[in-house]
Protein backbone atom coordinates (compact mmCIF):
# COMPACT_ATOMS: atom_id res chain seq x y z
CA UNK A 1 0.00 0.00 0.00
CA UNK A 2 1.39 3.70 -0.84
CA UNK A 3 0.81 7.07 -1.22
CA UNK A 4 -1.41 6.98 -4.80
CA UNK A 5 -2.09 3.28 -4.18
CA UNK A 6 -4.70 2.69 -1.57
CA UNK A 7 -5.71 -0.76 -0.16
CA UNK A 8 -8.07 -2.11 -2.28
CA UNK A 9 -11.40 -4.65 -0.64
CA UNK A 10 -13.20 -7.26 -3.67
CA UNK A 11 -15.19 -4.80 -5.12
CA UNK A 12 -12.53 -2.63 -5.96
CA UNK A 13 -9.87 -4.83 -7.42
CA UNK A 14 -13.22 -5.99 -9.32
CA UNK A 15 -12.99 -2.68 -10.63
CA UNK A 16 -9.56 -2.48 -11.17
CA UNK A 17 -9.35 -5.48 -13.20
CA UNK A 18 -12.28 -4.46 -15.32
CA UNK A 19 -11.65 -0.78 -16.00
CA UNK A 20 -7.66 -0.35 -15.98
CA UNK A 21 -6.18 -3.43 -16.13
CA UNK A 22 -8.26 -4.25 -19.32
CA UNK A 23 -7.49 -0.87 -20.76
CA UNK A 24 -4.26 -1.62 -20.66
CA UNK A 25 -4.23 -5.20 -22.22
CA UNK A 26 -7.38 -4.41 -24.66
CA UNK A 27 -5.25 -1.73 -26.31
CA UNK A 28 -1.68 -3.80 -26.25
CA UNK A 29 -3.16 -6.23 -28.44
CA UNK A 30 -5.04 -4.34 -30.20
CA UNK A 31 -1.91 -1.81 -30.80
CA UNK A 32 0.20 -5.08 -31.58
CA UNK A 33 -1.77 -6.22 -34.15
CA UNK A 34 -1.91 -3.03 -36.48
CA UNK A 35 1.89 -3.02 -35.40
CA UNK A 36 1.64 -6.80 -37.20
CA UNK A 37 -0.68 -6.13 -39.85
CA UNK A 38 1.16 -2.95 -41.06
CA UNK A 39 4.64 -4.84 -40.79
CA UNK A 40 3.01 -7.49 -42.86
CA UNK A 41 2.18 -5.29 -46.03
CA UNK A 42 4.95 -3.31 -45.46
CA UNK A 43 3.05 -0.65 -47.24
CA UNK A 44 5.79 2.26 -47.35
CA UNK A 45 3.15 4.99 -47.73
CA UNK A 46 4.85 8.27 -47.11
CA UNK A 47 3.27 10.02 -43.84
CA UNK A 48 1.26 7.10 -42.97
CA UNK A 49 3.49 5.54 -40.10
CA UNK A 50 0.89 3.70 -38.48
CA UNK A 51 3.37 0.67 -37.59
CA UNK A 52 5.67 3.56 -35.49
CA UNK A 53 2.18 4.75 -33.74
CA UNK A 54 1.34 1.19 -33.14
CA UNK A 55 4.54 0.38 -31.93
CA UNK A 56 4.68 3.32 -29.42
CA UNK A 57 1.23 2.67 -27.96
CA UNK A 58 2.27 -1.17 -27.98
CA UNK A 59 5.23 -0.91 -25.75
CA UNK A 60 3.43 1.68 -23.34
CA UNK A 61 0.53 -0.71 -22.63
CA UNK A 62 3.15 -3.76 -22.22
CA UNK A 63 5.55 -1.58 -19.58
CA UNK A 64 2.28 -0.61 -17.84
CA UNK A 65 1.08 -4.64 -17.22
CA UNK A 66 4.94 -5.80 -16.77
CA UNK A 67 5.21 -3.40 -13.71
CA UNK A 68 1.85 -4.84 -12.40
CA UNK A 69 2.29 -8.13 -12.75
CA UNK A 70 6.12 -8.72 -12.04
CA UNK A 71 6.82 -5.61 -9.15
CA UNK A 72 4.65 -5.31 -6.04
CA UNK A 73 2.37 -2.18 -5.46
CA UNK A 74 4.77 0.80 -4.71
CA UNK A 75 3.37 4.63 -4.00
CA UNK A 76 2.92 5.30 -7.69
CA UNK A 77 0.98 1.61 -9.29
CA UNK A 78 -0.04 -1.58 -8.05
CA UNK A 79 1.14 -4.98 -8.68
CA UNK A 80 -0.26 -8.21 -8.30
CA UNK A 81 0.64 -8.85 -5.10
CA UNK A 82 -2.06 -6.75 -4.22
CA UNK A 83 -4.49 -9.23 -5.05
CA UNK A 84 -2.63 -12.64 -5.18
CA UNK A 85 -1.09 -11.56 -1.32
CA UNK A 86 1.93 -12.12 0.86
CA UNK A 87 3.81 -10.43 -1.13
CA UNK A 88 4.05 -12.47 -4.17
CA UNK A 89 4.29 -11.39 -7.27
CA UNK A 90 4.24 -13.39 -10.97
CA UNK A 91 7.83 -13.92 -12.71
CA UNK A 92 9.05 -12.60 -16.00
CA UNK A 93 13.01 -13.70 -17.12
CA UNK A 94 12.54 -12.48 -19.93
CA UNK A 95 11.17 -9.02 -19.17
CA UNK A 96 13.21 -8.92 -15.36
CA UNK A 97 16.82 -10.13 -17.18
CA UNK A 98 16.62 -8.72 -20.30
CA UNK A 99 13.46 -6.26 -21.22
CA UNK A 100 13.34 -3.92 -18.57
CA UNK A 101 16.04 -2.11 -19.08
CA UNK A 102 15.62 -0.57 -22.53
CA UNK A 103 11.90 -0.94 -22.91
CA UNK A 104 12.18 1.79 -19.89
CA UNK A 105 15.48 3.29 -21.62
CA UNK A 106 14.19 3.88 -24.95
CA UNK A 107 10.16 4.47 -24.28
CA UNK A 108 10.62 7.18 -21.67
CA UNK A 109 13.55 9.05 -22.25
CA UNK A 110 15.64 10.41 -25.53
CA UNK A 111 18.42 8.32 -25.72
CA UNK A 112 20.76 7.43 -28.71
CA UNK A 113 19.04 4.91 -30.40
CA UNK A 114 22.11 4.58 -33.15
CA UNK A 115 23.45 1.00 -31.82
CA UNK A 116 20.87 -0.47 -29.55
CA UNK A 117 21.51 -3.84 -28.28
CA UNK A 118 19.41 -6.88 -29.38
CA UNK A 119 16.89 -8.25 -27.15
CA UNK A 120 16.37 -12.09 -26.65
CA UNK A 121 13.27 -13.81 -27.28
CA UNK A 122 13.04 -17.88 -26.73
CA UNK A 123 16.44 -18.05 -27.97
CA UNK A 124 16.27 -15.63 -31.00
CA UNK A 125 17.61 -11.96 -30.54
CA UNK A 126 15.61 -9.12 -32.08
CA UNK A 127 15.63 -4.83 -32.39
CA UNK A 128 13.48 -3.38 -29.33
CA UNK A 129 11.26 -1.97 -32.83
CA UNK A 130 10.75 -5.96 -33.91
CA UNK A 131 9.64 -6.79 -30.39
CA UNK A 132 6.12 -5.84 -29.96
CA UNK A 133 4.22 -9.06 -30.36
CA UNK A 134 7.10 -10.82 -28.12
CA UNK A 135 5.94 -8.53 -25.15
CA UNK A 136 2.26 -9.05 -25.79
CA UNK A 137 2.79 -12.78 -26.01
CA UNK A 138 4.52 -12.30 -22.87
CA UNK A 139 2.07 -10.65 -21.13
CA UNK A 140 -1.10 -12.73 -22.49
CA UNK A 141 0.98 -15.67 -20.59
CA UNK A 142 1.36 -13.82 -17.30
CA UNK A 143 -2.48 -12.63 -17.42
CA UNK A 144 -3.48 -16.15 -17.45
CA UNK A 145 -1.05 -17.24 -15.09
CA UNK A 146 -2.31 -14.59 -12.44
CA UNK A 147 -6.27 -16.27 -13.22
CA UNK A 148 -4.76 -19.33 -12.31
CA UNK A 149 -3.54 -18.05 -8.80
CA UNK A 150 -6.81 -16.35 -8.28
CA UNK A 151 -8.90 -19.56 -9.10
CA UNK A 152 -6.70 -21.68 -6.63
CA UNK A 153 -7.79 -19.56 -3.67
CA UNK A 154 -10.33 -20.77 -1.25
CA UNK A 155 -12.07 -17.55 -1.28
CA UNK A 156 -15.01 -17.01 -3.54
CA UNK A 157 -14.08 -13.57 -4.14
CA UNK A 158 -10.82 -14.24 -5.44
CA UNK A 159 -12.50 -17.23 -7.74
CA UNK A 160 -14.64 -14.34 -8.56
CA UNK A 161 -12.29 -12.45 -9.84
CA UNK A 162 -10.52 -15.23 -11.94
CA UNK A 163 -13.63 -15.44 -14.05
CA UNK A 164 -14.04 -11.88 -14.49
CA UNK A 165 -9.88 -11.96 -15.59
CA UNK A 166 -10.54 -15.17 -18.08
CA UNK A 167 -13.82 -12.81 -19.74
CA UNK A 168 -11.61 -9.86 -20.34
CA UNK A 169 -9.03 -11.87 -21.77
CA UNK A 170 -11.34 -13.35 -24.49
CA UNK A 171 -12.84 -9.65 -25.01
CA UNK A 172 -9.14 -7.95 -25.73
CA UNK A 173 -8.52 -11.04 -27.99
CA UNK A 174 -11.86 -10.44 -29.65
CA UNK A 175 -11.23 -6.76 -30.03
CA UNK A 176 -7.75 -6.94 -31.21
CA UNK A 177 -9.00 -9.80 -34.08
CA UNK A 178 -11.36 -6.64 -35.29
CA UNK A 179 -8.17 -4.95 -36.55
CA UNK A 180 -7.55 -7.94 -38.45
CA UNK A 181 -11.03 -7.51 -40.01
CA UNK A 182 -11.44 -4.11 -40.89
CA UNK A 183 -11.63 -2.71 -43.71
CA UNK A 184 -8.93 -0.59 -44.31
CA UNK A 185 -6.69 -3.64 -43.08
CA UNK A 186 -8.65 -5.79 -45.49
CA UNK A 187 -8.48 -3.09 -48.19
CA UNK A 188 -4.66 -3.32 -48.20
CA UNK A 189 -4.21 -6.96 -47.55
CA UNK A 190 -6.42 -7.29 -51.29
CA UNK A 191 -4.70 -5.02 -53.13
CA UNK A 192 -1.39 -6.69 -52.22
CA UNK A 193 -2.99 -10.36 -52.49
CA UNK A 194 -2.05 -10.93 -48.98
CA UNK A 195 -4.31 -12.82 -46.35
CA UNK A 196 -3.94 -11.25 -42.74
CA UNK A 197 -4.54 -13.30 -39.47
CA UNK A 198 -5.15 -13.15 -36.32
CA UNK A 199 -2.05 -12.55 -34.30
CA UNK A 200 -3.72 -13.84 -31.01
CA UNK A 201 -6.03 -16.60 -30.53
CA UNK A 202 -7.89 -17.33 -27.38
CA UNK A 203 -6.39 -20.31 -25.27
CA UNK A 204 -9.35 -21.19 -22.52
Amino acid sequence: MGKNTPGLDHKRKEEYIKLHLFNELRWLLSATTEWSIQDQLNLAIVGYDVQVYAMDSAFLHARALFEFFVQPTNDNHYGSNEFLGRGAVLISSSYVDDWKGPLHRYLMHAQDRSCPAPLKSSGVEKDLNKMPVDFAHEILKLWKEFEERLGGSSDAGDQKLQELGREKRKEAIRGANCVVNSTVAQQHAKERGQQLKPVFVFEG
